[in-house]
């Protein structure tokens, strides 16, 4: 049996899926699976036990050119939905392809308040991951499936706390004072701070480790499999909703995660060891995936998260 699993971005939406991938290859273990993604996050799934080839689109490169690169599968699963995606499954001409459900009116509904078409395009599935694996047709137990990467020789160190301090939009990051003060409370209880994220936040991760020296940024300094296998050895992990909040999230990494203008209703929210903090705010969601502006111009959704409050949630999962 060959499977084709479409999905070309973002990195939080790929690890997302791996949550599926993996339960395809647990009920068929001699299936072949080719994962087909952008270039870009071909290190992420290249060597994962669940995943036996990734076929990688290049920039500028068409569907009809990616198309000669895969083999004719048995059933393609469309886990993107977008023009590309749609015109690469049909394309491929499989006995079986399904497309999952990405509820985007509902998601929609929740940004613009409006309880008609909440009630009218209701979501049915509490999260992305479980609208995935309803795909397969099995009861399969999906409260207990959660995102997964393995990482080799995985080992913690000891008192060293990760921080995500970025996101891709300005008003889903914590601030970065918030961030700071947080580290100081830490480094006080004895515990060491990495920083991760890309090159476009070294401003940040410079400021939140200015002068403390138990602080080390590794931000803009890795690549993606780096800073995996570098995550991996962290005993906890503080993000914003990210793609690094999913990857700790799939290396079992006890994770507190800060949202701020989405919500849970989205699907996006980590599975496993993992809290969620957020404030009930009439405002909340102002958009779907985040903006660089608050609309209030007051970012209250993130300012009234206090690193206190964040400290205690992370004792509370590294001491359960």
């Amino acid at each position: 049996m060959r499977f084709v699993i479409i999905r070309f971005s973002s990195l939080g939406d790929i690890v997302q899926t791996t949550a599926f991938v993996s339960t395809i290859k647990h009920f068929f273990p001699k299936s072949h699976i080719t994962y087909v993604t952008k270039s870009e996050f071909k290190d992420l799934l290249v060597g994962q036990p669940f995943v036996d080839e990734v076929v990688a689109l290049r920039k500028n490169q068409s569907v009809l050119e990616l198309l000669k690169e895969i083999e004719k599968p048995h059933c393609v699963f469309d886990l993107h939905v977008n023009v590309r995606s749609i015109a690469l499954s049909s394309a491929l001409n499989p006995l079986c392809l399904k497309r999952v459900n990405k509820n985007t009116i509902f998601r929609y509904s929740l940004v613009l308040k409006n309880n008609l078409l909440k009630k009218l395009f209701a979501r049915n599935s509490a999260d992305n991951i479980e609208e995935q694996l309803e795909l397969m047709g099995k009861d399969i137990g999906i409260k207990d499936v959660k995102p997964v990467l393995y990482v080799k020789n995985k080992k913690r160190e000891p008192n060293t706390v990760g921080f995500a301090v970025g996101a891709k939009w300005k008003t889903k990051m914590w601030p970065k004072e918030y961030f700071r003060e947080l580290a100081k409370i830490l480094l006080e209880g004895g515990y060491n701070v990495w920083l991760f994220g890309s090159e476009n936040e070294v401003e940040i991760a410079d400021f939140v480790a200015k002068d403390l020296n138990k602080v080390q940024s590794f931000v803009g300094k890795l690549s993606l499999k780096e800073t995996i296998e570098k995550m991996s050895k962290c005993i906890g992990f503080v993000s914003n909703d990210s793609g690094l909040m999913h990857v700790a999230s799939a290396l079992d990494t006890p994770l507190v995660a800060i949202f701020g203008p989405t919500v849970r209703g989205f699907g996006f929210y980590p599975r496993g060891k993992s809290v969620v903090l957020e404030k009930d705010l009439d405002c909340r969601p102002c958009s779907l995936h985040g903006t660089d502006n608050c609309k209030k111009g007051t970012l209250d959704c993130m300012y009234f998260i206090e690193p206190i409050e964040v400290y205690n949630a992370l004792m509370g999962l590294l001491n359960d």
